[in-house]
């Protein structure tokens, strides 16, 4: 018998969701996810490196799945309007996946009127770049405040409301490493109740299987060293002078992480 695909690969990702589809799973948009059903919330955070999110898009539809992929408006790395990104939007609207607002909360006053107003902005700029309706929020590396918070952001559901982070699981692979244990090892699953499971795509299109260091090199090759002090800001912990991630962990913590 083969040994099982390792993770943080694209093999690696398919067998996970081939895993949660051979124990009941159905794919959800958020608006349609319900705690006590194994629904499914496949959410990937843009945060990096918008062209290769393509490639986890395509093993989705592959297998039957949608996803809600949430970009950054205003990131030092890419750019929502420029042509290569278009080209990541119309590929996602082709193979039936969402596209979400990933937003920095922390760049705006911290001031619940004024979060509105600049998400709203923020949405109907991605709005235009992605010619899809925006339906759905995530935080950038959200502060403890925004973690529960109930209400919704610019009129529009966000991932992290009770309903989606406290009534239903929530499993990350923050930094390369599913650091509160694997998703198939957690009660949530093994009782066949709802998931939210967010991946950065940057971790997984490559066969270097679980070194996040060695995804950012690729991404740096690719793009430029000028691009360093950007990646610094958006991975926590990321030297630009050695290219180590810093107090990176590996394997499970308990309690809540910023993503």
């Amino acid at each position: 018998m083969s040994a099982a695909p390792a993770d943080f690969t694209r093999a690696g990702y398919r067998a996970l969701l081939q895993a949660l589809l051979e124990r009941g799973y159905e794919a959800r948009r958020f608006r349609d996810a319900g705690p006590e059903r194994p629904h499914l919330i496949l959410r990937h955070d843009v945060d990096l490196w918008p062209e290769i999110v393509g490639e986890m898009a395509r093993i989705e539809a592959d297998l039957g799945l949608t996803a809600v992929y949430f970009f950054l408006t205003d990131s030092p790395l890419y750019a929502i309007d420029a042509p290569e990104t278009r080209a990541v939007f119309e590929e996602l609207a082709a193979l039936g996946h969402e596209v979400g607002l990933h937003f920095d909360a922390a760049a705006h006053p911290d001031e619940a009127a004024a979060l509105d107003r600049a998400a709203a902005d923020a949405c109907r700029r991605l709005e235009a770049a992605s010619g899809q309706s925006v339906e759905t929020v995530s935080f950038h590396r959200p502060a403890r405040a925004l973690l529960g918070r109930a209400e919704p952001i610019a009129g529009r559901l966000h991932a992290y409301q009770p309903r989606f982070f406290e009534d239903m699981d929530y499993c990350s692979d923050s930094r390369g490493a599913w650091r509160r244990g694997h998703p198939l090892a957690r009660r949530s699953v093994r009782e066949g109740r709802a998931l939210q499971l967010l991946t950065h795509p940057i971790w997984w299109v490559h066969d270097d299987a679980g070194d996040a260091e060695a995804a950012l090199a690729r991404l740096i090759a690719a793009k430029g060293a000028a691009l360093k002090p950007a990646v610094a800001e958006t991975v926590t912990g990321y030297d630009p002078a050695t290219g180590r991630i810093l107090g990176r962990i590996q394997g499970p913590i308990q309690g809540p992480i910023q993503d």
